[in-house]
């Protein structure tokens, strides 16, 4: 294996196997960890940093302790030594110096029985706390001053040199000495060498980089690869942001914000590090993003549809309720982007409830009233069935025809429907993801509606953009609408290539919901109250998770209609629905809902989004606990749209923290927007939407659960940047373009705009 002599030739390309000092076997398993070039190491950034305290005594780190997340050094004299046998063995350790004892605790360890006997001197260093007025260490990294037959230079080597010189010794007591060690575990492997931790100070507090890592690979491995050759690869680091910039922003050099998160001396070096690297991170996306933009802007162009006194009216005629300020604040919005040659690209937001297909419904009009088609898509049947339905009840006795396709028409219905669009036999096309198909034209397509925009990505807005291109050369209007309002900073990360409408509030004749979250131990009592509602003619849904029985132990539609059927409900006129049944049964089922033959609806979430009963008051959620936040708030907007006052009782409780969260955040608040905030900060962006499904970027550093202040920065510095250079052909500006391409110019099809 040919390695480099001198660590300033390695470069961010140069592969680990050629670095000297890092054996094959290390190399290896760096690899499987992909980690193969000493660029992969260094933008390998810890996951946190643990504060490590100088070197105290027994009774001084027993008054400072109260920070258990910080790693401890101690230096004493072993008094005792006993191991304790079971299914897992413990051994106990005393330690003493001259102002204290401390307890020594490993556990599944039986490795450590040989490593440490009474009349050892040595260091232990790790977290501690204190139990019965007592300091305790538990699975500490034990440093004894002197091993048996071990020379001075091994005794460096392994990192148990005396503590008045540096030592290499790990912060984190489980990195070096497993709790859960097993005969294949690295501790038990002594034929695979490892990579002693850098040298560290013991004399003053520090902070100690803890990486992501593995039974495998240590995080003290990675870390002294990190220092063998972080600094070669920073000082070939070409900073994107001119120095101006930097500095009015208050932002670091790259090159300094890299060594600073590996080796920071104190918080504020990590701060600083951290500030730049996600900002780094959030500015280039938006400037992807607003490079898009300006590219859709001007290179696609569209039908300009004015709105004319007689049109406006004309809609409004066909629209069965009074529209509400809000909508019409909105439609406003829709319309003015609809008058000009420049496609629209807005993402509607708002409540559950709020009225936002009304508003969709009236900018499908505007296009059919100037001879043009439209289309909505929906991300599932149901709810596509549902748009179908209430369209066709307002345009019934008009001359506005309607295609209805989906994956479950015939082929003869597919094929005459599909002919119709492209011939301009209809005027508007009402789908699911079947009408993205290379298969389907229109003849002159002119507004495109996506319902549920986080279940369709980059690629399926584009597609139903090409839609537009049958007769004529433009892009259809498209707008997109949220099931539910999304986060601030996701909105501005996911959608930032869209103008954006908010929708707040709720038609009249809208009632409040009652929430209540009550323990599963309660349900008959639940269930005794609720017949009563439904005895004086309301309605209700149960949700629960399962379609069939299992393993799990949840509630499954068949069992618990059955169950309702012969007890608390027995009588009752109920039905069951699940999206794995036959689509002519689900019709039925639901018209039969909708008509009042049935009373209540026992369901899985194939009812969460789309479906509309306004005598539905009534909803229970069963095992509460599975589900989503957004989802639970998502359930619970399907009563409460009529005069009746509607209970929502979500059945559950949790043992687990985020669990909790989410049922006493439904329980506190019906605000969607609080709900999308909540619901972020407890899972996190890439759980919100899925980060794979969603096109959500892979950010390292950046957190938009609370980087909200720095996203807003990166987005208005971002859109200046473009404004001013639309496609950052500035030379000095090189760098910076390179990294927007590599990174983000496929997945947002810069530069292949259409």
């Amino acid at each position: 294996m040919a390695q480099n002599s001198a660590t300033n030739m390695i470069t961010a390309k140069t592969a680990l196997a050629d670095i000297a000092g890092i054996s094959a076997r290390l190399v290896e398993r760096l690899n499987a960890f992909e980690l193969r070039t000493a660029g992969d190491v260094v933008r390998h950034f810890p996951m946190r940093h643990e504060r490590k305290l100088a070197e105290r005594t027994i009774l001084e780190t027993q008054h400072e302790v109260a920070d258990e997340q910080a790693v401890i050094r101690i230096r004493g004299t072993v008094a005792t030594v006993r191991v304790r046998r079971g299914r897992a063995t413990m051994v106990e350790a005393t330690l003493e110096d001259d102002s204290s004892s401390a307890r020594l605790v490993w556990f599944n360890a039986g490795w450590m029985r040989d490593k440490i006997h009474p009349g050892d001197t040595g260091v232990a260093e790790g977290r501690a706390k204190v139990r019965n007025g007592f300091l305790e260490l538990g699975n500490p990294r034990w440093i004894p001053d002197h091993v048996p037959g071990e020379t001075m230079a091994q005794r460096a080597e392994s990192g148990s040199a005396p503590t008045n010189a540096p030592t290499n010794a790990p912060t984190n007591a489980p990195t070096n000495a497993p709790t859960n060690t097993t005969k294949n575990s690295p501790t038990n492997a002594p034929n695979i060498p490892r990579i002693n931790p850098p040298l560290l100070d013991i004399t003053h507090d520090q902070l100690r980089a803890i990486y992501p890592a593995s039974e495998q690979l240590l995080s003290s491995e990675i870390e002294n690869v990190v220092a063998k050759v972080l600094e070669s690869v920073c000082a070939a680091i070409e900073d994107p942001l001119p120095i101006a910039f930097r500095q009015e922003r208050g932002l670091i050099a790259l090159a300094d914000a890299y060594r600073l998160y590996h080796q920071a001396r104190d918080e504020d070096d990590v701060a600083a590090a951290r500030k730049r690297l996600a900002f780094d991170e959030l500015f280039l996306l938006q400037l992807g993003v607003m490079m898009r933009r300006a590219q859709l802007r001007s290179r696609t162009r569209a039908l300009p549809l004015k709105l004319e006194p007689k049109i406006n009216k004309h809609i409004r005629s066909r629209i069965p309720f009074v529209l509400t300020p809000e909508q019409d604040r909105v439609i406003g919005e829709i319309v003015a982007d609809m008058g000009q040659p420049v496609a629209m690209n807005r993402l509607l937001q708002g409540d559950v409830g709020s009225g936002k297909t009304a508003v969709a419904v009236y900018a499908m009009l505007l296009a059919v009233a100037h001879g043009f088609q439209a289309a909505l898509v929906a991300p599932t049947e149901l709810l596509a069935e549902q748009h179908y339905a209430v369209l066709g009840a307002m345009l019934k006795g008009s001359q506005v025809r309607i295609a209805f396709i989906t994956g479950s028409n015939t082929s003869a219905e597919r094929r005459e429907r599909v002919a119709g669009l492209a011939t301009g036999k209809f005027d508007i096309a009402i789908g699911t993801h079947a009408l993205l198909e290379g298969g389907v034209a229109f003849r002159n397509l002119a507004v495109a509606v996506i319902d549920e925009q986080h279940r369709f990505g980059v690629k399926q807005r584009a597609a139903i953009r090409q839609k537009g291109q049958g007769e004529l050369p433009v892009v259809p209007h498209t707008l997109v609408m949220t099931a539910t309002p999304i986060p601030r900073t996701l909105a501005i990360t996911l959608y930032g290539d869209l103008d954006t409408s908010v929708l707040r509030g709720a038609p009249p004749g809208r009632t409040s919901i009652i929430t209540r979250v009550v323990s599963p131990e309660k349900a008959p009592e639940v269930y005794s109250y609720l017949r009563t509602r439904l005895e004086r003619g309301e309605q209700a849904y149960v949700v629960v998770p399962a379609v069939e029985e299992s393993d799990l132990g949840l509630k499954d539609v068949a069992n618990h209609l059955r169950y309702l059927q012969e007890g608390p409900w027995k009588g009752l006129k109920l039905a069951g629905m699940h999206g794995a049944m036959a689509r002519d049964e689900r019709d039925a089922t639901m018209n039969a809902f909708r008509a009042g033959t049935v009373q209540a609806l026992v369901a899985t979430i194939v009812i969460e989004v789309g479906v509309d009963v306004s005598n539905a008051s009534v909803m229970v959620v069963e095992h509460a606990e599975r589900f989503g936040l957004a989802q639970l708030h998502q359930l619970r907007g399907r009563v409460g749209r009529g005069s009746t006052q509607s209970l929502c009782v979500f059945l559950g409780e949790s043992t687990t923290d985020d669990g909790k969260q989410r049922l006493e955040a439904i329980g506190n608040t019906d605000d969607g927007f609080v709900i999308a905030e909540t619901d972020l900060r407890i899972r996190g962006p890439g759980e919100v939407f899925g980060s794979r499904q969603s096109g959500l970027p892979p950010f390292q550093i950046a957190d938009l659960a609370t980087d909200g202040e720095l996203l807003r920065v990166a987005r208005e510095d971002a859109q200046a940047w473009i404004a001013n250079d639309a496609e950052l052909a500035a030379p000095s500006v090189a760098a910076l373009k390179n990294k927007l391409w590599i990174t983000y110019g496929k997945a947002l099809g810069l530069g292949d705009v259409g």
